[in-house]
């Protein structure tokens, strides 16, 4: 991966509103994604 890369799309349902759904993935296994994001 590198920096500037799309990592994803926002998607429409047949929900009210838009959201995104993403997943940090390691190995193909689902992988916490709090291990990779900065603290608040």
């Amino acid at each position: 991966m590198q920096q500037g890369q799309q990592i994803a799309e926002m998607g429409d349902t047949d929900s009210n509103r838009t959201m995104l759904h993403f997943e940090v993935r390691y190995m193909g296994r689902s992988t916490d994604p709090a291990r990779y994001l900065l603290p608040r």
